[in-house]
């Protein structure tokens, strides 16, 4: 029974890494056709840019949910825990904040110590014209807005989802490790991977992906408008914006801390060990497997193409950072 247990758990990384590579995959191909088209008006390529992006993710969430038709078992989530109170979810929504903002600047010092790789990763960096006020509205909907919806969809929705059974943070670091590896930009990785850590957290603690997509798209959004006002604004306007919004991350992540650390004290909240044997909505066991097990486990034939496959494109640009 322990072998067919991880059986069943090798095959769902694979299926996981087999929609991570088909995400990529639509991704890639997708975008290069998009860049074959030409005469096309500007407002139409934007909009385009919207479909490849929104297409690349949620497609990977349909094949999956077709592939999981007949392995049902292991994708059903614990029953509902107790409803957790509107504080404590506002509290880890500004914690989310605050060390996301922090390891952004973490990330990026530590990397441009070594090397001047932004150059190299112009393609990730968001910088298109913002003029015209539809070119504003949709630069918001494709960085805020879908962002938010479809990577949340896929790897909180279906990710973290399908991994719940094999305990909250086994579903949590594995759905951050992926999303850190998807963008596929050093320059960002540890801060995505917090950011996924948080996304992943407040999913499980809500049984919902609204919490994290709030979170997702307010993270974006002060990002999204600090180009849009870089660009169409005085520097005295853009320097106030972006120093409101420090102090106002840091204020609110600040007593959110504060906050959790009180409850925990006071043991309002607790952080439960291991994993928490409830059956399924079936009435069916969830699927026990020991920590060495999960992890080796991740390392399936799919998740380790998938792995080299991100690694891969990064080396290339730290590559071309350090020789050009």
């Amino acid at each position: 029974m322990k072998k067919q247990d991880r059986r069943i758990y090798v095959s769902l990384i694979n299926r996981i890494a087999l929609v991570m590579l088909v995400n990529q995959g639509l991704i890639l191909v997708l975008s290069k056709l998009l860049g074959t088209l030409k005469n096309i008006p500007d407002a139409a390529y934007l909009l385009l840019e919207c479909a490849v992006y929104f297409l690349s993710f949620v497609l990977p969430v349909v094949l999956f949910n077709k592939m999981n038709k007949n392995s049902q078992k292991e994708i059903y989530e614990p029953k509902e825990s107790e409803k957790k109170s509107p504080l404590y979810v506002a509290m880890l929504f500004g914690m989310g904040l605050v060390f996301i903002y922090c390891s952004s600047f973490v990330n990026y010092f530590i990397v441009n110590f070594f090397t001047d790789y932004s150059e190299f990763s112009s393609e990730f960096l968001w910088f298109v014209e913002l003029k015209q006020p539809y070119q504003i509205i949709i630069y918001f909907i494709s960085y805020a807005i879908i962002p938010a919806l479809v990577e949340e969809l896929l790897f909180r929705g279906t990710v973290c989802r399908s991994l719940t059974v094999y305990g909250k943070g086994t579903a949590i670091v594995i759905s951050a490790v992926l999303f850190a590896l998807m963008h596929t930009n050093i320059e960002q990785i540890l801060y995505t991977f917090v950011a996924g850590l948080f996304f992943g957290w407040l999913y499980v603690e809500t049984k919902s992906i609204l919490a994290p997509a709030l979170l997702h798209f307010v993270n974006n959004s002060i990002s999204v408008v600090g180009e849009i006002l870089y660009q169409n604004c005085s520097p005295i306007v853009y320097e106030a914006y972006i120093s409101l919004t420090d102090v106002a991350t840091l204020c609110f992540g600040l007593l959110s801390c504060v906050g959790f650390l009180c409850l925990y004290k006071k043991k309002i909240i607790s952080f439960k060990k291991g994993i928490e044997m409830k059956p399924d909505e079936n009435g069916n066991d969830v699927l026990p497997l020991s920590v060495n097990e999960r992890i080796s486990g991740f390392f399936s034939v799919g998740m380790i193409i998938f792995v080299v496959y991100c690694v891969a494109i990064m080396s290339y640009y730290v590559y071309l950072s350090v020789v050009l």
